[in-house]
């Protein structure tokens, strides 16, 4: 694609055409703004412009979209090139790496979520946490961090084998995605052990009446072909701001808390004051 100074297409080539699905006569005189897909901010564009303004190239992979409305992840450098005259012309190469960009997203997804239950692992688990507890003592927010696990789940391996073992994480895992809303976070953090960060917790009495929702839909058995399976959770839980300002010091406060639950016979929950 070769654009002017101004940014309206003047030439674009076959290999555009079969890439976007428009036809030459479709974009000649249009901006390159007819492949936007929204998902860049504007900074990207400023850094764009900025460079191709000092005479230098512009790399980058953009999300576009094409006439029909599909996304394509397309690889450009944009060059700018001097004219006779003194004229700026701007020329655009680009190539479809949209099967790349999703092998790599396939190998990150992989690096940070349980494969049997696709909740994030306990690294990514860590990275939320922090990040939430960054951003609740900026805006003087608070948090609850959960952590849980579940009674007798050797028992029930021993049981129903590791298959029945594997459906019961699965089931514990939808139940509690089902309880917390888009911006909380629900981890697999070691073989039965599961952890939560509920932000913009209002207080005690609003971690409470979630931490009895996540008991009371834990406490259903689990149907495994044609049995079902006893299911109950320790749950431990503590609040931000507290006497722990950093996630591994809420971590361990909410753990010791769960042990407290265990120990107190399973099937509760106890919130560290």
């Amino acid at each position: 694609m070769v654009t002017g100074a101004d940014g309206v297409i003047r030439y674009v080539n076959q290999a555009f055409e079969a890439l976007t699905g428009y036809r030459r006569a479709e974009v000649i005189g249009r901006t390159p703004a007819v492949l936007k897909s929204g998902a860049h901010d504007a900074r990207l564009y400023g850094r764009l412009w900025r460079s191709l303004r000092a005479g230098k190239d512009f790399r980058g992979v953009f999300l576009n979209r094409r006439k029909g409305g599909t996304l394509f992840h397309e690889e450009e450098v944009i060059r700018p090139v001097r004219l006779r005259g003194g004229r700026v012309a701007f020329v655009s190469a680009g190539r479809d790496v949209s099967a790349r960009v999703r092998k790599i997203e396939k190998l990150q997804h992989a690096a940070t979520h349980d494969p049997l239950t696709g909740l994030p692992n306990r690294a990514l688990f860590a990275d939320r946490l922090a990040q939430a507890v960054r951003y609740a003592a900026r805006n003087r927010e608070k948090l609850a961090v959960v952590i849980f696990d579940l009674d007798g789940f050797k028992r029930a391996n021993t049981r129903f084998g590791h298959a029945g073992g594997d459906a019961v994480l699965r089931a514990v895992a939808r139940r509690t995605r089902r309880l917390v809303r888009e911006a909380d976070t629900v981890a697999r953090i070691g073989g039965d052990e599961f952890a939560l960060v509920l932000a913009g917790t209002a207080g005690r009495a609003d971690a409470a009446a979630v931490l009895e929702k996540l008991r009371a839909a834990n406490a259903r058995r689990v149907r495994y072909g044609a049995k079902t399976i006893p299911l109950s959770i320790s749950i431990g839980a503590c609040l931000y701001p507290g006497k722990g300002r950093r996630g591994s010091d809420l971590r361990r406060r909410a753990d010791a808390a769960m042990y407290q639950a265990k120990r107190a016979g399973g099937n509760r929950w106890r919130l560290a004051g």
